[in-house]
């Protein structure tokens, strides 16, 4: 009886050592973080961006990203006035794979050193009505429709810091990419507008100056008046995310 006791309480304790090792991540190292990620709103405080990572190993993990991603379209340029958009829409999506190191960090996943390849993508879209003011020129409007696009993958170094077993800052500093810039803009009003046009050149690089990532990734830094430009380049990713562990 004494040896069936003695049997019993190794098949337990086996029992328990496997389902705390196969449960681990979900009991004890708390696999769940959402995050929010404030970097979208360099470019307009309308972003919002959250993130759910779920660690499925010791030391490695999955992540997704989305939220809603526009460009801001007011500027200024000489004699242009670029009023209230009328329609501004836009999304962001990006996945990643992570590989936390194992030799560098002391503590596993999600806490620690990481790298993974990843696949973002970026699509937005307003519609502004500029006002122009120039007394060589005359007055008038002009209709400005833009959609623009980056499909982008790379491979990405980041840290991820654990605070207090709850609260997480995620930084990734370095992510270079191969990207697929497209790009369409379209003026049109009651002055006549054209690739030669000033104002069609002006509103060109306010653009390309007030988004520089798009100048990055565009080599030829070219926009067609009523059709679409498609080129590939390089670029780079830098996030901050802020989250909550569970």
């Amino acid at each position: 009886m004494n040896r069936i006791w003695a049997l019993l309480f190794l098949l337990n304790v086996g029992f328990s050592s496997f389902s705390q090792n196969d449960s681990a991540l979900s009991l004890k190292c708390k696999p769940n973080v959402v995050k929010w990620n404030p970097t979208p709103m360099i470019w307009s405080g309308k972003n919002i961006n959250l993130s759910y990572e779920r660690v499925i190993k010791p030391n490695q993990s999955f992540s997704i990203n989305a939220g809603y991603f526009v460009l801001p379209t007011s500027g200024i340029y000489d004699s242009l006035k670029f009023n209230i958009s009328r329609n501004n829409w836009g999304f962001a999506f990006s996945a990643d794979y992570r590989f936390y190191f194992k030799k560098r960090n002391t503590r596993n996943a999600p806490d620690g050193l990481y790298w993974s390849p990843y696949t973002s993508i970026h699509h937005t879209g307003f519609e502004n009505r500029i006002e122009i003011r120039d007394e060589n020129i005359g007055q008038g409007n002009i209709d400005l429709n833009a959609r623009l696009s980056i499909y982008s993958a790379g491979v990405q170094l980041g840290y991820q810091f654990v605070i207090k077993e709850r609260f997480t800052i995620d930084l990734i500093f370095i992510g270079p990419s191969f990207s697929v810039y497209s790009a369409k803009l379209r003026l049109k009003g009651d002055i006549d507008i054209n690739e030669e046009n000033e104002y069609y050149q002006a509103v060109k690089d306010m653009l390309l100056s007030k988004f520089p990532f798009l100048s990055d990734l565009v080599s030829d830094q070219q926009f067609s008046s009523s059709g679409v430009s498609t080129s590939m380049g390089f670029g780079f990713r830098y996030v901050l995310q802020l989250g909550y562990r569970f």
